[in-house]
């Protein structure tokens, strides 16, 4: 298909290479929505041509989900380490493709991939549950407390970095910026921990709850 003005060119439009413009536009452009008049300028494509390949924008938000899934899990397999370490290295690079790309990876939370990518992820966090040595519902359990925690804070931090485009993309948007005009004696724990509650952001909040997470399955195996 050819682009129409100036600068004319080439693109073999296919639902990889849509795939590839969605997330080079929510990468430089962070805090642009995504939209098919946009993603066709961008690929010097007249929109149209994508509903050849994407029922709708959501279809199309899947599939780019699908892809960043897919590279968390590639991580983790191209890792080695412990069964903890290695789901560790994917729930972290989870968080920062999220950030990465946050028009699409604020969507992670309520939007369900169902693709190849989403499955391999699925199937290396069991992977590496079973190797700690649970089964059963217990494995069926900390699998979902991991993913739902995973997905959910990825796409908070991913959203607030949407929003708040001028700030960095690496989880370091305080999880608290101020406690307002309030009287903090009234509040004593509050109070006497005041800066180490200010000095905390996004991605300690993400790491310490995985953490936690991981903890528990440690805790449940020895039991």
């Amino acid at each position: 298909m050819v682009a129409s003005g100036p600068s004319t060119r080439r693109v073999r439009l296919d639902q990889r290479t849509i795939v590839d413009g969605v997330l080079e536009l929510a990468r430089t452009e962070p805090t642009s929505r995504v939209t098919f008049k946009r993603l066709g300028e961008h690929l010097g494509v007249d929109a149209s041509a994508m509903y050849r390949h994407f029922r709708n924008k959501d279809e199309l938000v899947r599939a780019s989900l699908d892809r960043i899934s897919g590279w968390a899990s590639e991580a983790g397999r191209a890792s080695s380490g412990t069964w903890r370490e290695r789901l560790e290295i994917v729930v972290t690079r989870t968080a920062e493709l999220s950030l990465e790309y946050p028009a699409i990876g604020k969507e992670g939370a309520v939007t369900d991939p169902a693709g190849p990518g989403d499955a391999s992820a699925v199937e290396f966090l069991l992977e590496m549950l079973v190797e700690a040595g649970l089964s059963g519902d217990a494995l069926i359990r900390f699998y979902a407390a991991i993913s739902g925690f995973m997905l959910a804070h990825s796409s908070a931090m991913a959203n607030e970095a949407f929003q708040r485009g001028h700030a960095a993309r690496d989880g370091s948007i305080p999880w608290i910026s101020t406690f307002g005009p309030i009287t903090l004696s009234d509040y004593p724990l509050v109070d006497a921990h005041r800066d180490a509650l200010l000095a905390v952001d996004g991605m300690a909040v993400y790491r310490a709850g995985v953490s936690a997470i991981l903890d528990s399955v440690e805790r449940a195996v020895t039991a």
